[in-house]
């Protein structure tokens, strides 16, 4: 078949090895993403049942999969394979195919023009063992389907009367087995005796003493060579299918990584462009290369993908990591977030699409990890740094001195910000004003919603939450992703709230109560809401259900998570600020003003990792309810004054008349304020006490309705000497 015929097959094939249930859960299976994985009522990958690409996903939140998409798509976004590459797509179905042991004719016309023309040798049958789970050791290995059943057990090949050709000396065990070390050792031995792995060696500009000397996390094992190597991989595969056959073997500079992972690197010269695909595979559970480097007391730590980048820069001189592969910078993160280093991480990933997604994340991880780090290309005009170090040694060994002179010891040198950063964040700044509150008063005042901690405050009853939700609807319909975690109210409550809202926006006088929905009263213009909620706001708004538990930590996790499986940086709600608490365990840490400092601190230091803007609802006591929204409001909640860089307060209308000039006359001004919050509509006052990103105050007006959760922007009303205020004007 031609590989269009054999892309249905593969999908086919799926089907049959991991039937969808009823129940729309299919069969649990171990995600090689983020590993999660625990049956078919676990949070690993499983498919959905009448879908005809066999849709898979992965229930674990936070993973890259959680989309979902076909086996072909997860296995591209497992190797950092650019979903929009019609050559990644093609290597992406050769190498499941052969898993599958689906064949792909080269011969066909219809797929002549895939191939060149020319017959494949095995590597092209077999696919790059890089990119083949079932080659990895633990919970995911398999054969011969790409991924282990949910149960976390791996699956055994079947036993089979026919074996494959006998393999070379230093043939490495079956991938059941793993530990490689033995192998490790004679693969050292076949180097210290092979000219031929050592000019090629020579010839990538690494020194035999380098590839002895970089002590790896297998037990002390160095560099080695296989002159014949076959994929353990392979060879399994090709036992349970019955096979009496063998791939060809290769010449292959081994570099072990763990006991049970290493990288085979093919030193062919001339290779074709079938063979370059396979030229570097790997065997084994992958791992982050000379990651021990970290807790070795080097200053500086570059940061690199391939395993010879890493050789070419401890070669001249400097220490170095590689992931490996790009997908690697969750293991590297993790790993920081258990043990720490002391070191300046210099980062200098590729410029692909894959390495700059990788430097994002790694840039955003690093920074909630307070882990110090800075970007720099040490490669110039070379497409990686082995072909800078082979290019020009001494110029290749200048650039990573500059970069540890000039970046690792200033690593904040407004020189390189003018350089790199400061263009991209003035762009994604401007674009700040493209988010809108949906108030017209309230965005004609604040010119958009910047990246940066706001926090809207009031005493109760006057609807800050009811405002906030309104907002969030509106952000959402103009087409913004939407977070809003909701602490004291439940989401029913919420929702009921927008529904409500709509039926009194599309006729006030046939409104229905948010409380009434609750109770069941679903007319039709409620189920006329639902079909306008949904239109509007699609999927882009999320009602995170708290509970008087939840902690900043919990909120930080979900933000980052949803930024980076959608991309995306949300607009995010937080309601409220008192009940919120600061540390993981729940815990007071101090007074309950220390508390909510620390609360304030986190999510300021969370807008500003994540450039997104983050509207924290606060409460104020009693003490300020006959008094006007001031910043004596705030003395009792934190550090919100100096830490926010908006603040925004609601008071009701009639505290700017002249009874409330005064301290005299408490009983006429309580009863002035009753009839304010007895009337319909209330007349609420916005007001500005602090903003960073244009007017520094400024105020508006709305009518509110509270029966009706609604808010409509209103005129300033004229308050007059003697008498309150007769309304205002709605626009």
């Amino acid at each position: 078949m031609d590989r269009q015929q054999a892309t249905a097959a593969i999908k086919a094939r799926w089907r049959e090895l991991y039937p969808a249930d009823g129940g729309g859960r299919g069969k649990g299976i171990i995600c090689p993403i983020c590993g999660s994985g625990s049956g078919p009522n676990g949070s690993g990958i499983t498919a959905k049942p009448n879908s005809p690409n066999h849709f898979l996903k992965c229930w674990h939140g936070g993973c890259d999969f959680e989309r979902g998409g076909s086996v072909i798509d997860l296995y591209m976004l497992q190797h950092g394979m650019n979903p929009d590459s019609g050559h990644d797509f093609a290597q992406a179905v050769d190498a499941l195919a052969a898993q599958l042991g689906i064949s792909i004719d080269p011969w066909r016309r219809s797929a002549a023009d895939d191939f060149g023309g020319r017959a494949l040798d095995w590597n092209d049958v077999i696919g790059d063992g890089e990119r083949h789970p079932a080659a990895r050791s633990g919970p995911q290995a398999a054969a011969p389907a790409p991924f282990s059943s949910g149960t976390g057990t791996p699956t055994a090949a079947p036993a089979t009367d026919t074996a494959p050709a006998a393999a070379p000396a230093a043939m490495a065990p079956q991938p059941s087995q793993k530990d490689y070390t033995a192998y490790y050792e004679r693969c050292m031995a076949n180097l210290a005796e092979s000219a031929e792995a050592q000019a090629y060696l020579t010839n990538r500009g690494i020194s035999l003493d380098t590839a002895a000397a970089a002590i790896t996390e297998a037990d002390g094992c160095f560099m080695g060579f296989d002159p014949a190597w076959r994929s353990p991989t392979a060879i399994a595969r090709l036992q349970a299918q019955g096979k009496n056959w063998a791939p060809a073997p290769t010449p292959r500079i081994i570099i072990p990584v763990t006991k049970g992972y290493y990288i085979a690197r093919d030193i062919r010269p001339d290779l074709d462009e079938g063979q370059r695909k396979f030229a570097k595979m790997n065997e084994g559970e992958p791992a982050i290369l000379f990651s021990s480097a970290l807790y070795g007391g080097a200053e500086n730590v570059f940061i690199v993908e391939g395993a010879f980048d890493a050789y070419s820069i401890m070669e001249a001189g400097q220490t170095a990591i590689a992931l490996n592969s790009t997908s690697n910078a969750d293991k590297l993160l993790k790993q920081l977030e258990q043990r720490p280093t002391a070191a300046t991480l210099i980062l200098c990933l590729d410029s692909d699409e894959p390495g700059k997604k990788a430097a994002r994340k790694l840039k955003e991880g690093l920074t909630r990890l307070n882990v110090s780090f800075v970007e720099a290309d040490i490669t110039g005009s070379a497409k990686d740094p082995n072909e800078a170090l082979t290019a020009d040694r001494a110029a290749f060994v200048r650039r990573l001195d500059a970069a540890i002179a000039d970046t690792a010891t200033r690593p904040d040198n407004t020189a390189a910000y003018l350089d790199g950063l400061m263009a991209g964040e003035i762009q994604q700044f401007r674009q700040a004003r493209n988010r809108q509150t949906g108030f017209p008063n309230l965005d004609e005042k604040a010119g958009g919603l910047y990246s940066g901690l706001y926090v809207l405050a009031a005493i109760s009853s006057l609807g800050k939450t009811t405002l906030a939700l309104q907002m969030a609807d509106q952000i959402a319909a103009a087409g913004h992703e939407v977070l809003f975690f909701s602490m004291e109210q439940s989401r029913l409550e919420m929702v009921s709230k927008s529904l409500a809202r709509l039926t009194a926006q599309a006729d006030l006088k046939t409104a229905v109560t948010s409380l009434s929905i609750r109770n069941g009263l679903l007319p039709a213009q409620v189920l006329a809401a639902v079909d306008t909620y949904k239109a509007q706001t699609g999927d882009r708004l999320s009602i995170i259900e708290g509970n008087f538990n939840a902690d900043i930590g919990f909120i930080a996790d979900y933000v980052r998570r949803y930024k980076q499986r959608t991309g995306t940086g949300p607009v995010v709600f937080v309601d409220y600020l008192q009940i919120l608490q600061p540390a993981a365990d729940g815990k007071t840490r101090g007074s309950k003003k220390d508390e909510i400092d620390l609360a304030v601190t986190e999510l300021k230091r969370l807008s500003r990792e994540l450039e997104l803007p983050i509207i924290v609802i606060s409460s104020l006591n009693r003490a300020n309810y006959l008094t006007p929204f001031a910043f004596e409001s705030l003395k009792e909640s934190g550090s919100i004054e100096y830490t926010a860089d908006v603040v925004w307060g609601l008071q009701l209308a009639c505290l700017d008349e002249e009874l409330f000039d005064t301290a005299q006359n408490i009983i006429s001004k309580r009863k002035r304020v009753d009839e304010a919050k007895a009337a319909t509509p209330r007349k609420v006052k916005f007001v500005c006490l602090k903003n960073r990103y244009g007017i520094s105050s400024y105020e508006c007006y709305f009518d509110y309705y509270p029966a009706n959760d609604l808010f409509l922007p209103v005129k300033a009303p004229t308050i007059s000497a003697q008498t309150p205020a007769k309304g205002a004007r709605r626009i």
